[in-house]
């Protein structure tokens, strides 16, 4: 079996592609690699309404091939956001379904609040410094455009599987993490794994002595116990998935949010060398498919893709090697 590449592009809906412009790419530092308005095959392909309209913005860092990020502005606004589980938000940091892009940076971590806080992005809490195991890291959350969880950490001591040699080449990395809440590791397993041929370098639940550490991370309350389940493409440490379970506590799921024309995090696009035998294999095993092969011109490039729902209410779009 063939596996798929690492996360190629975390596409994130904006109301203001201007304003999120000005976060990722003047303050973060984000290079533009490229502008287009999406193509009305495009946006069907990604099951947007007929009559929406939408802007595209692809960032990388210094062109790095994977962990990029592609923001979207659809006109008319979209009314529902993906994710909101801030203080006064309905959704709980425990709800099954897409939760945050992570991204390296600099020590120390008080600059990066300093950069965000005239843009009107602050932190969640304090910035928590932490050992687990052998690894040792600074990390914050902060709410990004439209809520969105970002997540800046400093890797103190981190192994070579989750921090890129020489990352962050700038001020900020490309994305080396996104987070999903998961409901079912078995199922993970299968999809990730078995069906798309990605490495597990970390999948254990966290050890009782650093329970409390790691709930407060994520917001949960004290004593819940919590699993880590990460996926990579092999040898590759930017573009990884992380899955969190917590077991008995874990919330509902957040049915139909994670899709394109929604606001927040709301696609995952990886490479596949070969569309139908990845389409046989995930039909195989009962995932659902809105969108099977198509080639589409996308206003940009001329693409093969396919959408996939996967087991925790992530949605992703695989596209062809050319």
């Amino acid at each position: 079996m063939t596996a798929v590449s690492a996360l190629i592009f975390a596409t994130v809906g904006v109301r203001d592609l201007a304003a999120a412009l000005r976060l990722f790419h003047e303050t973060m530092r984000l290079r533009i690699d490229a502008r287009y308005r999406a193509s009305r095959a495009l946006l069907d392909a990604w099951g947007v309404a007929p009559g929406v309209q939408a802007e595209v913005a692809e960032l990388s860092c210094n062109g790095y091939a994977v962990g990029r990020l592609r923001l979207v502005q659809y006109s008319p606004e979209p009314a529902i956001c993906v994710r909101v589980d801030e203080a006064a938000g309905p959704d709980q940091p425990t709800d099954v379904g897409p939760k945050a892009l992570d991204f390296y940076v600099r020590p120390p971590i008080q600059a990066t609040l300093d950069a965000l806080a005239p843009l009107g992005y602050r932190a969640r809490s304090a910035a928590v410094y932490h050992q687990i195991g052998r690894t040792v890291s600074e990390e914050v959350v902060v709410s990004g455009p439209d809520g969105l969880p970002l997540l800046f950490m400093i890797g103190h001591v981190h192994a070579a599987t989750s921090l890129r040699p020489g990352s962050p080449d700038g001020p900020f990395s490309e994305i080396p993490t996104v987070s999903v809440i998961a409901g079912d590791l078995q199922r993970s397993r299968l999809f990730y794994r078995d069906l798309l041929g990605l490495a597990a370098v970390n999948d254990a639940e966290t050890a009782a002595q650093y329970r409390d550490l790691v709930d407060d991370l994520t917001g949960v309350p004290r004593g819940t116990r919590v699993h880590f389940l990460n996926f990579a493409a092999p040898g590759e440490a930017s573009g990884k998935v992380l899955l969190l379970h917590f077991f008995e506590r874990t919330g509902r799921r957040l049915a139909g949010r994670m899709r394109p024309g929604h606001l927040g995090f709301s696609l995952l696009t990886h490479r596949s060398p070969d569309l139908a035998e990845l389409q046989r294999r995930l039909l195989q095993h009962g995932f659902e498919i809105p969108q099977p092969p198509v080639s589409v011109d996308t206003g940009h490039v001329r693409q093969r893709l396919m959408r996939v729902c996967g087991p925790n209410e992530e949605m992703f779009e695989f596209v062809e090697d050319r």
